[in-house]
């Protein structure tokens, strides 16, 4: 929280506008809740963008922002210019789904859902994955951020997982400098409860045949 009140500081201090992307703050299975940035700006320098797509179905490609009513306006007008607006039919069904009260019974069960697959990843992890690999445990989410031996290239190592039928986000794509290239995402949301042990096994294997 501090950290966060800090950040704010900062942007009133430089006159910076600070863009708050929070897709997964509905997905939170443990620990308190924070506080998003924007309900710490009182003076308009957070910009929020929050999205259906992670809470309610992926292919319902409808987001949301709140901010600055000139900065909205402007990014309305962009939008129209790229592809005038997203599906009203689409739109009509998320708010017909939203005021009929089935996002509020929806959300805990994703969340349910999502901790067990989380749980069994971190399972896996610690049954399959060598000593020197490190990796987070999520509160909420859909990610792990796994870390292995500095010496190892995680971009190189993608082409022989895909050989094993599995596949990951590299970290250095992340970063603006590409750096952190011993680093990858995975996703825990979308394979199946056995998909997930499997794939960390084939992962473990690639790892210590690297190392």
């Amino acid at each position: 929280l501090e950290r966060r009140k800090r950040l704010i500081e900062l942007a009133k201090e430089y006159d910076v506008l600070v863009v708050e992307d929070s897709p997964y703050e509905e997905l939170r299975f443990s620990g308190e809740p924070v506080p998003q940035l924007k309900a710490l700006d009182s003076e308009g320098y957070v910009l929020y963008l929050g999205t259906l797509s992670k809470v309610l179905s992926p292919g319902m490609r409808i987001a949301f922002m709140i901010g600055d009513k000139e900065l909205i306006h402007k990014a309305v007008l962009a939008k129209q210019g790229v592809d005038l607006c997203t599906s009203p039919f689409v739109q009509y069904i998320a708010e017909e789904y939203i005021k009929g009260g089935y996002m509020n019974s929806h959300i805990p069960k994703i969340i349910k859902l999502y901790k067990e697959k989380r749980d069994i990843m971190l399972n896996s992890l610690e049954d399959y994955f060598p000593d020197g690999v490190e990796w987070t445990r999520p509160d909420g989410g859909m990610f792990l951020w796994v870390t292995l031996p500095k010496h190892l290239d995680a971009e190189k190592l993608l082409p022989k997982a895909i050989e094993n039928k599995v596949v990951y986000v590299i970290g250095a794509a992340f970063y603006p400098n590409r750096d952190h290239k011993n680093t990858m995402r995975l996703n825990f949301t979308y394979p199946t409860n056995e998909e997930i042990e499997e794939g960390i096994k084939r992962l473990a294997k690639v790892i210590k045949e690297a190392i």
